[in-house]
């Protein structure tokens, strides 16, 4: 018996998360667009809600790897043009680089995969720890790389109010976990995680900030 061919919406799925992935830097460039980080990230856990572990690295990585060549494209004018590099060489050092670094987001979405249990919160705190020890583990093996890191993109958004004591991962980790919480809760038919999403997005966007620095000399 031959196999059923795959359903056209899953043969297109990993085209459709490289883009999604291409937008999760717009904010790095044009800071006023920090919700399509979020709403990226939440486009992300929508889908890893939905699969297998394995399905779920190969997702997670077609994802990263529009992240970051969005985000390092620079690189092929660095090697091309001033280090004489040919093209097409480039442009495969930038795939490469994006690939490699992109295990790493593959790895923890199949965890999140195989250890969700299926209740909105946890899932969602899941989600963001995981994302959290990926880009940790992007930034520090092998000396790091963390260029284009997700906490960079809220640079301008309500989130920066947490920089002074979280930094830019545990930014990026809550960005993860209130994307997750907001999606999964509305798989869930469940009111509570949108609008405390947005709540807590409203308080951070009016709270003052103490100075954590003052001039000298």
């Amino acid at each position: 018996l031959s196999a059923r061919p795959a359903p056209a919406w899953q043969r297109t799925e990993p085209a459709a998360l490289l883009a999604l992935g291409a937008l999760h830097p717009l904010a790095c460039s044009a800071t006023v667009a920090w919700p399509a980080t979020l709403l990226a990230l939440a486009a992300l856990a929508w889908r890893l809600d939905a699969a297998a572990p394995r399905r779920a690295a190969g997702l997670a990585w077609c994802y990263g790897v529009g992240w970051l060549c969005a985000a390092v494209w620079w690189l092929f004018i660095s090697m091309h043009r001033y280090g004489g590099l040919p093209a097409p060489l480039a442009v495969l050092a930038v795939l490469a680089l994006a690939s490699l670094l992109s295990l790493y987001l593959g790895a923890a979405a199949a965890l999140f995969a195989r250890w969700r249990c299926g209740a909105v919160g946890p899932d969602a705190l899941l989600f963001g720890a995981l994302w959290l020890l990926a880009e940790l583990a992007r930034g520090a093996v092998f000396t790091g790389f963390p260029w284009a890191a997700s906490g960079y993109a809220q640079v301008d958004a309500p989130l920066a109010a947490l920089a002074p004591w979280i930094g830019v991962y545990g930014i990026g980790a809550v960005a993860g976990g209130l994307a997750a919480w907001l999606v999964l809760g509305a798989l869930a038919r469940k009111w509570i995680p949108a609008a405390a999403v947005a709540g807590l997005l409203v308080l951070l966007a009016f709270l003052p900030v103490p100075s954590f620095t003052r001039p000298a000399g």
